[in-house]
C-alpha cells in the first residue's frame, strides 16, 4: 500500500523540477499539499490547464478571481507554492 494510491490518474511530481510539471502533476501537488482546504479545488486547476509554469506564476488575487477559491484555502497555497520557488533545483 502507498499513501497517494487512490489518486488514481495523478503522477506524483518526483524530484522534478516544478516549472516542468504538468498538468496532473499540479493537481497531484495541490491534493496532496492539503487534502482538506485544497483537494476540493484541484478540478479547477485541471480544467484551467494549470501546469508547472502557471503554478509558479499564480497569485492568490488570480486564484479567488479565476479558480474560485476563497480567501484562506488560496493564501495556503500561496504558502506551499512559496516553498516549491525557495526549493527549486
Amino acid at each position: 500500500y502507498s499513501p497517494g494510491s487512490e489518486a488514481g490518474d495523478c503522477k506524483r511530481p518526483a524530484g522534478k523540477d516544478p516549472s516542468r510539471w504538468g498538468v496532473e502533476e499540479v493537481v497531484w501537488f495541490i491534493k496532496d499539499s492539503d487534502p482538506q482546504a485544497l483537494g476540493p479545488h484541484a478540478e479547477a486547476f485541471r480544467k484551467h490547464e494549470i501546469d508547472g509554469d502557471a503554478l509558479l506564476l499564480l497569485k492568490s488575487e488570480m486564484m479567488m478571481k479565476y479558480l474560485g477559491l476563497k480567501l484562506g484555502p488560496a493564501l495556503k497555497l500561496c504558502y506551499h507554492i512559496d516553498r516549491l520557488r525557495q526549493n527549486r533545483p
